[in-house]
């Protein structure tokens, strides 16, 4: 059972807002903020002495919190990168792929995880193998079917983003694992509201920013890259972060022939890390740890189920997976696109607060929401029904 009392603690802040927009943007928990703020506090009132080599103890904190989260079977395998597209790049422009060597991604992929493969497309020469959705789904049987002699990489959302469809990464981790091809997963959509185990899902490599549910902020996020393949990977950029070869100065560098990188995850931080943004994620991963993400999916889960049952008959495109281990917690509901701020005044009415663009409202659940605001939730969604019937 979830710590009801622990989540007021963290969120009572919320009152009556129902914040159902964690696909977009972070909520961060109150231990969170405080901690983000006190970081700066603590920088000018130590005039800046010792900041830095205080910053690593809590890069090494964040390290250890995360690999446990995903259960990682080593700390060095967490990397930290400022978002996803930046940790997907390091992949596409770093690992070793010639011109013909292919990677297969499904077309609903987010730009974030897209355009590092389709730069690699027209820098490098490689083929992208694109697997199209069937309504809304992306079949396992034919993601691990386009895989070729030429395949070097698979690479998929845990969620997609626009639909919610998790992917059976058990599925597809195993068959890569079988064929000899890496496996890489943008996790943004699932990490921290349902419980991903990189080594059981035969994750190679993961990339996911901290501002969804792994309750951090802006501007940072962390890759995960298993001792399998990290020495393959020569990143695009270099620095004295995440090189063995570098000198203390004031001495100065005399080995202008080649770089000696770190021989893990480390050789993606190639200066000075984001260690505020860092520090704030270390407490929100904390509080998933304490809350235990695997009661966070059971909830979500739970709360899912209850709002598709509630709107199951409402006259609106609701997109929906037809097995329920593709849910993931993520409810994408269209509707004309011409009528959104009408959609919008309806769901402020509510105080509802989800994704709505171009036609579409996305909601994201987690643990601090419950089953009552479910109950809201499906009600504003038939008054938007009946509004549009009304003015069909």
């Amino acid at each position: 059972m979830l710590n009801k009392n622990l989540i007021q603690e963290e969120y009572g802040f919320l009152g009556d807002e129902i914040f159902l927009n964690v696909s977009q943007v972070v909520m961060p928990p109150v231990r969170v903020q405080k901690a983000y703020g006190r970081f700066m506090d603590d920088y000018v009132k130590a005039v800046g002495e010792g900041v830095v080599d205080s910053a690593w103890e809590i890069v090494g904190d964040c390290r250890e919190k995360l690999a446990q989260l995903i259960h990682a079977e080593h700390t060095h395998e967490i990397g930290f990168v400022k978002n996803t597209a930046e940790g997907m790049s390091i992949l596409a422009m770093g690992y070793p792929l010639n011109p013909g060597d292919s990677v297969v991604l499904a077309d609903q992929e987010h730009q974030s995880t897209l355009f590092p493969w389709i730069n690699a497309h027209e820098q490098r020469g490689v083929k992208l193998n694109i697997v199209k959705s069937v309504n809304g789904e992306i079949p396992t049987e034919d993601m691990i079917a386009a895989i070729d002699e030429t395949t070097k990489i698979l690479i998929i959302s845990s969620a997609q983003f626009s639909t919610g469809f998790m992917a059976d990464l058990y599925a597809l981790g195993a068959a890569c694992r079988e064929k000899g091809v890496v496996f890489a997963v943008d996790g943004i959509q699932t990490l921290g509201r349902i419980d991903m185990d990189v080594q059981a899902m035969h994750i190679d490599y993961l990339a996911a920013g901290s501002n969804k549910g792994l309750l951090g902020t802006l501007g940072c996020g962390f890759v995960y890259c298993s001792d399998r393949i990290v020495k393959d990977i020569i990143p695009p950029y270099a620095g004295y972060q995440s090189t063995v070869s570098h000198v203390s100065p004031p001495s100065i560098t005399t080995n202008f022939d080649s770089l000696e990188w770190y021989p893990h995850a480390r050789r993606f931080e190639s200066g000075n890390l984001s260690y505020n943004c860092i520090n704030a994620l270390g407490k929100g991963v904390e509080l998933l740890l304490e809350l235990d993400v695997k009661e966070i999916e059971a909830h979500v889960r739970m709360l899912e189920k209850r709002l598709r049952e509630k709107i199951a008959g409402i006259p609106l495109h609701v997109v929906q997976a037809k097995d329920e281990k593709h849910w993931s917690g993520i409810i994408c509901v269209y509707y004309p696109k011409d009528r959104d701020e009408e959609v919008r005044d309806i769901l402020r009415r509510y105080r509802i607060h989800g994704t709505i663009r171009g036609g579409y409202i996305r909601f994201g659940l987690d643990f601090y929401n419950t089953a009552e605001q479910m109950d809201i939730v499906a009600k504003a969604l038939y008054e938007v029904a009946d509004l549009l019937k009304k003015n069909a």
